[in-house]
């Protein structure tokens, strides 16, 4: 190898993504994350609803309250999803703003949202409202207290399955974040 191949084949210096593997990057993010926080949305007004219904022609007051304390705790993760949309967004839009650091800055922003005292807070709201609910409702009408049995069952395993998928969620943009750091720092 000559001197004139070394000096064309040599790596700038410097972390160096391509720009149009940043606005990929971001635009495919952005999508995912428009999806979800709709999804988010309507999953949410539904509850709404439906604890809104419960909370009316419940004559058992724990489920009334459970109904209740639903609603509240679906809503703490209406606001939630609708507050990690909107925190930290820069001045500019994406394609003003097409940098490493906006990013890097994006998937802290989705890591923070499934780990810590969000995730812990709306999980902490909604468990127990849920459970008192369904023993509102399993006292309300004894005659499916056995299907309660099992609803209050399944509530409380995708309760706790929550833990490590927000868990791993939260681990799969630190992994993301992590392989830009590093290369940026081999660049």
């Amino acid at each position: 190898m000559d001197l004139l191949d070394l000096w064309q084949n040599q790596r700038g210096e410097g972390f160096q993504m391509m720009p149009e593997e940043i606005r990929r990057r971001i635009e495919l993010m952005e999508k995912k994350l428009r999806r979800r926080t709709r999804d988010g949305f309507l999953v949410s007004a539904s509850l709404i609803m439906f604890f809104s219904i419960w909370a009316v022609v419940s004559n058992n007051l724990l489920q009334r309250l459970g109904a209740v304390l639903s609603i509240g705790a679906i809503a703490y993760m209406a606001r939630q999803i609708h507050q990690n949309r909107m925190r930290e967004r820069p001045a500019g839009e994406i394609g003003e703003t097409m940098s490493v650091d906006f990013l890097r800055t994006e998937l802290a922003r989705q890591r923070d949202f499934h780990r810590g005292r969000t995730f812990w807070s709306r999980l902490l709201l909604f468990i127990p409202s849920g459970l008192l609910f369904f023993l509102g409702f399993a006292q309300e009408h004894p005659e499916v207290a056995r299907m309660i049995r099992y609803e209050t069952i399944t509530f409380l395993i995708l309760g706790i399955a929550a833990i490590p998928l927000n868990l791993w969620m939260a681990h799969k943009y630190q992994r993301q974040i992590d392989e830009l750091d590093r290369q940026k720092e081999t660049a």
